[in-house]
């Protein structure tokens, strides 16, 4: 018979992201650990009553924790060092309208060389990890609180260094990623942490160049009769 874990799952102080080998040991008890049918039985049950929700293989969301954990915060489970970034922090910030069920994340790598895009789906989700040099996300590319949303438990990037991975990675030639769109709403963003950010990533002549189609868009005669209709 398997331990009663609800009062575990509970709350703000319950793990909110599961994998397997932490359900095994929650469910541990002075025999040891459970035997791997008891706990993928366990893992079923709860499934089925919605405690769990399957993120992707033998990775899961704990539903009772509070606040609800989100999709997001599985990547850094996925792929170690993930960062959710991109076109995920900017559309739920409102800054970019292209929402969707895509994760987007970024990823630390020695050296210069930016890897394309890496993939993995899960039901009604896809994550996607695009790596980036380790010198554009560790503390050379700004400060704590310029770099990371410091209000979240999981590695998330504040929206301006979402901007700024985005402009790095549209930019590069290794990646499939487009540039950022022109019609983000800039009225969301604390422009001097972005250009803080630029110039410690070395990146403002890619941002000044962004800026500038970008000032080209906003001014555009259509452009503002579309805003205004």
């Amino acid at each position: 018979m398997t331990r009663n874990l609800t009062p575990i799952l509970l709350g703000a102080k319950a793990p909110r992201v599961l994998t397997v080998p932490m359900c095994m040991a929650a469910l541990a008890d002075s025999r040891g650990l459970p035997d791997k049918k008891t706990v993928t039985r366990w893992i079923q049950a709860q499934r089925t009553v919605g405690v769990l929700r399957l993120v992707t293989r033998g990775l899961y969301l704990n539903n009772l924790a509070r606040p609800q954990p989100q999709a997001a915060e599985a990547a850094a489970y996925i792929r170690t060092g993930a960062v959710v970034s991109v076109q995920t922090v900017l559309g739920d910030a409102g800054v970019s309208n292209n929402y969707s069920d895509i994760i987007t994340s970024v990823l630390p790598i020695r050296g210069r060389a930016t890897s394309s895009s890496r993939t993995v789906r899960a039901p009604g989700l896809e994550f996607r990890f695009h790596a980036m040099p380790e010198r554009l996300l560790d503390e050379r590319a700004g400060s704590l609180e310029d770099r990371f949303d410091l209000d979240v438990s999981y590695a998330r990037a504040t929206p301006e260094k979402a901007l700024m991975d985005w402009i790095y990675l549209g930019a590069s030639v290794r990646t499939k990623i487009s540039s950022p769109a022109l019609d983000m709403d800039f009225s969301k963003l604390n422009v001097p942490r972005l250009k803080r950010l630029a110039k410690s990533m070395n990146l403002q002549a890619l941002l000044k160049e962004y800026l500038a189609r970008k000032s080209r868009y906003d001014h555009d005669p259509e452009v503002q009769a579309n805003a205004a209709a």
